[in-house]
Order: C-alpha cells, then sequence, then structure tokens
C-alpha cells in the first residue's frame, strides 16, 4: 500500500516538473520581444551550496538592468558574462527571461 503511494507521489512530482519545464519554453518562445533603454546595474555569480560533484556543476552567471526604475535579472553564459560592464547603458532587447541584444 505505502508503495503504491509512493509511486503515485513519484509520477506526480515528475509530471509537475515536466508541466514547469514546457511552460517556461512556451513563455519564452512566445514572449513578446521588447526593447528598453536600460543600464547595467550589477552583475554576479550566485554562490550555490551543491550536493553534486564539481565536474557536473554548472556556473550560473546573473546580469542585472534597470529599465524604466525596474530591474530585470537575466543568466547569461560565461562567454557573454564578461561583455557587460556596471554602468553600460544602450538599448535591451530582451523575449521572456533572454537577452537577445544590449547595444
Amino acid at each position: 500500500m505505502l508503495a503504491n503511494v509512493i509511486n503515485i507521489m513519484s509520477i506526480a512530482f515528475l509530471v509537475l516538473c515536466w508541466v514547469l519545464i514546457v511552460k517556461r519554453f512556451l513563455v519564452n518562445q512566445f514572449a513578446p520581444v521588447k526593447s528598453v533603454k536600460a543600464e547595467v546595474f550589477d552583475k554576479y555569480q550566485p554562490n550555490t551550496v551543491s550536493r553534486i560533484p564539481k565536474m557536473w556543476k554548472r556556473e550560473r552567471y546573473i546580469v542585472v538592468f534597470v529599465a524604466r526604475e525596474k530591474k530585470l535579472s537575466f543568466c547569461v553564459s560565461e562567454f557573454s558574462y564578461g561583455n557587460y560592464k556596471v554602468k553600460d547603458k544602450g538599448t535591451l532587447k530582451y523575449q521572456g527571461n533572454k537577452i537577445i541584444s544590449f547595444d
């Protein structure tokens, strides 16, 4: 009996994870492309504590923009992270939670 409950809960959890992944993908794909004047407010690498071995661990790089008195945060690649400088100003073009360009 307990094994059945655990199996059902495990399946429900996996279905919920897939729904959230698909939702995030669809939101990004069908979100309108927005273009705003923005300034790089901050950039950082959050400290993450993980039990996963370092070889499987993926570093995260965050860039925060200020546009129209609103803060927008984006995860970026290690390569593009170095291109953003705090206080740089330009036009930020983004879709959902993905940066398209910053000129």
